[in-house]
């Protein structure tokens, strides 16, 4: 197996242990449907136009599915959990956008990361464009908590 595509197959499977890790066995269940839809979905289709039709990045050694980068669809599923599992309950906008930006410049350094292991490589992208992207997908997440009943802990 090429060392790219170790790397995201090491990469994924740390994700899903952390998750393991971190969430509640009970509360996971429910936090499933979140992040295969704003997880994997969000990945499959964002990578599809940015990767797919774009060419803005490519994803060396992850392993594609009809054009879509299996493993990294299924690396944002964990993230998504988290996500949606420690969203703040308090009714402050505040302390909720310090979250979102908190996840937006954790996805952001990631991606760097990613880049400098040679799993992500930029054609006509630059790696502080991910962090208003990153803004963008963690909104939306966090505006669609109540419609997957992932309210936050209480």
């Amino acid at each position: 197996m090429p060392k790219p595509t170790r790397n995201w197959v090491l990469f994924t499977l740390f994700l899903y242990l952390v998750i393991f890790m971190l969430i509640p066995p009970r509360r996971g269940p429910r936090l499933s449907p979140f992040g295969f839809w704003l997880g994997f979905v969000q990945a499959v289709v964002l990578n599809a136009v940015c990767v797919g039709k774009l060419k803005l990045w490519k994803l060396p050694g992850d392993l594609f599915l009809t054009g879509i980068p299996l493993f990294t669809a299924l690396a944002w599923i964990p993230p998504a959990i988290l996500f949606a599992n420690f969203f703040p309950a308090a009714k402050s906008r505040l302390l909720k956008s310090a979250y979102i930006l908190l996840f937006a410049a954790a996805a952001t350094f990631t991606q760097k990361r990613l880049r400098l292991m040679g799993m992500w490589e930029n054609i006509r992208w630059k790696d502080f464009y991910t962090f208003p992207l990153a803004i963008l997908t963690h909104t939306l997440m966090a505006i669609l908590l109540p419609l997957f009943k992932a309210y936050p802990r209480a």
